[in-house]
């Protein structure tokens, strides 16, 4: 039988030129689009709009570096323009909240320094053990010694030790009872005359029952603020105001520091509460913000027009400052209290000015005088050092206070 070959079909011509023409195409095609990318954002970057302020993630966004010949040379340039670069991304807020998402889908919950829990909570990533804790206990205690008046410390445990049932599967250990224990021990070595009042148990207790910090934000509620004002009550000598005292006013859409340092956009926001109590009016409160050498007075603890801005927690106190003063000219003792602090006692405070005549507090991030002088010139009675686990192992401004 005769063998049959097959004779190919010869291919046209034109065919073979669109074929060809097609392959150089999509050969290409990553390097056109990357080009067109890199343009698009570069006309982005001179045409949009620069913002100095994230209210999103509620902080400043770098400035252009200056142009020196020893910043160039000695690397400081490159370093500041790439941070300028990416705080100035256009699309930022996508950018960083695509990344949120991938980075908490891919296991990696936690990497921008919050955990995404349950019912929406935003939690803090724990703090671990540093030999500033140590130093700053020591710093707490001689000055104690120097001005010899009865002194307390209280150390807030943070909402993940505290809240453990709302963590996500995968975290790293919070170890908040371990570390308050070394602050024990160290004023224990110290033979430290400061006493040491412990809320823990107290947080433990109510944290099934009662939500003790924000969702959205690292600072605890005024609830959780209540709480531990009454706790430290039984160590100072007061009598705490009870709740039914205080008129609840509740503002919605609260979005905290956690929100905005997270990038997880899809978190609902929540309600903050100001507890105000009835005996507070203009007559008889007085609050004295004094900085950067400007004094300012006001009859409220409560900064009204803060609760419309982009950080509703500076209603209370109007935020951080080095030196706040409250009177209370309807407490009938003449009992003066220092507080040594940081934010968290924004909200405790106008629990406090129940008790006292007088409270000094006293952010050491922002206040260099002498502390000595203060109480000497204040009359202080007695002295509360009062910090969150994370600022009494971190801050390395406590040691101003000496």
């Amino acid at each position: 039988m005769e063998d049959v070959k097959k004779i190919p079909k010869k291919k046209s011509k034109k065919k073979t030129k669109r074929s060809k023409k097609k392959a150089r195409i999509v050969k290409y095609m990553p390097s056109f689009v990357f080009s067109f990318f890199i343009f698009a954002v570069a006309i982005m970057y001179v045409a949009l709009p620069m913002s100095d302020y994230s209210e999103l993630e509620k902080r400043s966004l770098s400035e252009m570096p200056e142009v020196t010949a020893e910043n160039v040379l000695n690397g400081t340039f490159g370093q500041k323009f790439e941070t300028y670069l990416a705080d100035h991304m256009p699309m930022r807020t996508f950018w960083v909240g695509a990344n949120s998402y991938y980075d908490m889908y891919s296991g990696r919950n936690g990497s921008n320094g919050v955990y995404k829990g349950e019912d929406g909570f935003l939690f803090a990533v724990p703090v671990n053990y540093s030999t500033t804790l140590d130093s700053n206990v020591e710093y707490i205690d001689e000055f104690a010694r120097s001005v010899n008046l009865p002194t307390y410390m209280c150390i807030i445990p943070s909402a993940g030790y505290i809240m453990g049932d709302k963590l996500p599967s995968r975290h790293y250990e919070y170890n908040d009872d371990a570390l308050i224990d070394v602050v024990k021990y160290d004023l224990n070595e110290l033979n430290s005359n400061i006493k040491y009042v412990d809320v823990v148990q107290d947080f433990k207790l109510k944290a099934d029952s009662e939500q003790l910090y924000y969702k959205t934000d690292h600072h605890w509620t005024s609830l959780g603020a209540y709480e531990c004002y009454t706790t430290l009550g039984r160590s100072l000598g007061y009598t705490p105001t009870p709740k039914n005292k205080f008129k609840v006013e509740k503002y919605y859409n609260f979005y905290g520091t956690s929100y905005g340092k997270a990038g997880l956009w899809d978190n609902d926001g929540e309600s903050i509460e100001l507890w105000k109590n009835a005996e507070h009016t203009k007559t008889n409160i007085t609050v004295t913000i004094a900085e950067n050498g400007e004094v300012t007075s006001t009859n409220s603890m409560f900064f009204m027009d803060n609760m419309y801005s982009d950080d509703q927690y500076t209603t209370f106190l109007d935020g951080n400052h080095g030196l706040v003063t409250i009177t209370n000219s309807y407490v009938e003792n003449d009992k003066r209290l220092l507080v040594l602090r940081d934010s968290y006692t924004h909200c405790l405070a106008p629990f406090l000015a129940d008790n006292y005549s007088e409270i000094v507090l006293v952010d050491l991030r922002y206040y260099k005088g002498t502390v000595s002088d203060l109480v000497k010139t204040e009359n202080i009675d007695q002295i509360l050092a009062l910090y969150s686990l994370d600022s009494i192992i971190n801050s390395t401004d406590i040691a101003y206070l000496l």
